[in-house]
């Protein structure tokens, strides 16, 4: 009966803890290595009708503490509001790029930005995101390891307190960050830099080409990065804070749209697979991502199915049985991340764990099958 959660779930969420506390303890003892100094860094920012946002986004990064080069690069994608209006105030202290026509995507947006910057490292973030003021010091720091190509920021939510939905975001991004992208990155599996925040040194875009058009341009990017053999890295201390939808409707366009990209970028780079040549990121990251997103996705819809169906005269007990030890799972979850984080804060969360265990999680599961269904039966995409 419980098969999924006690095989697959249970031994997950427990040894991704017991990993990550031990690193955790592991970094206290070994040495950092330092950086000799600090490269030159061109932050793009593509914006398209951002004009709420725009302004706090510009200031924030000229803000940001950098003891090296920094250079901010800002594109207006053929706004129609007065986004480019907003971002002349700062021409003195920014380059300014405008598209007359709107590109329609993100990857074009920041193609654009990128032949007019001269930064060893290229820090790609989004409009209506805003940094900490040591955020772009903290995301270089990993570099000094010459084997580092890219690196992941600390993505958080700004918004947090507009309304239910997007307080569980918050605490989704939280678990992400400090669970997911904080293990990943120990055992090399990480396969996701955010393209709201993190940064790329400049000859590996040189190397394997700019953005493709693509739903999850990120993704794509960083799958390309690592078939350089280079290292994906995460920074818990460079932090940035991003607006996320908050209407049902605009989520789950948001999420259809993640999960279709996913599936798209794993078919494309199906090449790297199993292949030992691509290490660990082929051996295990790629595959892994499709094994628990899709597969056992479907696995557990046909599971509770089956329950369902077998055991309807009983379903009510065996949906609280499955209920609790999702609890109990996601209780692990929110100790662990909030433990892991520097913003103690992070509990606050906690009240949340019924909806986001009995609510949040199962709908958004359904919400990406329905993604990966409209991509493998070739449904025209919605940027």
């Amino acid at each position: 009966m419980m098969i999924i959660p006690i095989i697959i779930d249970l031994p997950r969420t427990l040894g991704k803890t017991i990993i990550l506390f031990a690193d955790a303890l592991s970094r206290k003892l070994r040495p950092k290595r330092e950086l000799e100094r600090y490269p030159s860094i061109s932050v793009i920012v593509p914006a398209h009708n951002m004009e709420s946002t725009i302004e706090r986004c510009i200031e924030s990064l000229l803000e940001a503490y950098y003891p090296g080069k920094k250079e901010i690069i800002v594109i207006d994608d053929g706004s129609t509001d007065r986004t480019f209006e907003k971002m002349l105030k700062y021409r003195d202290r920014v380059k300014i790029i405008r598209r007359k026509e709107c590109s329609g995507t993100r990857a074009v947006a920041v193609n654009t930005g990128i032949p007019f910057s001269s930064g060893e490292l290229l820090i790609p973030f989004d409009a209506d995101t805003f940094v900490e003021r040591t955020a772009l010091v903290n995301i270089v720091k990993p570099f000094a390891d010459p084997k580092v190509g890219a690196v992941s920021g600390n993505v958080r939510v700004f918004n947090h307190k507009q309304n239910l939905l997007t307080k569980v975001q918050a605490y989704e991004y939280m678990t992400s960050m400090e669970i997911g992208r904080r293990y990943q990155a120990i055992v090399g599996t990480l396969l996701i830099v955010p393209g709201a925040f993190g940064a790329v040194r400049r000859e590996i875009f040189e190397g394997v080409g700019v953005y493709d058009l693509s739903l999850s341009e990120d993704f794509d990017s960083t799958l390309k990065i690592h078939k350089t053999r280079r290292k994906v890295k995460f920074a818990s201390d460079a932090v940035a804070y991003t607006i996320v939808p908050h209407t049902l409707r605009s989520w789950v366009r948001q999420r259809i749209r993640w999960a279709r990209g996913e599936i798209h970028t794993l078919i494309k780079h199906r090449n790297m697979f199993f292949k030992p040549f691509f290490k660990i990121p082929g051996l295990v990251g790629a595959p892994d991502m499709f094994f628990m997103d899709v597969v056992i996705l479907l696995a557990r819809a046909v599971w509770i199915l089956y329950l369902i169906l077998s055991y309807w005269w009983i379903v009510w007990k065996v949906a609280l049985l499955i209920s609790i030890f999702y609890m109990f799972l996601e209780a692990v979850t929110c100790i662990t991340g909030g433990l892991l984080s520097s913003r103690k804060d992070d509990f606050r969360y906690a009240i949340y764990l019924p909806v986001i265990s009995l609510v949040y999680r199962p709908l958004h599961d359904l919400i990406r099958l329905i993604g990966y269904l409209k991509e493998l039966c070739g449904a025209k995409a919605e940027w």
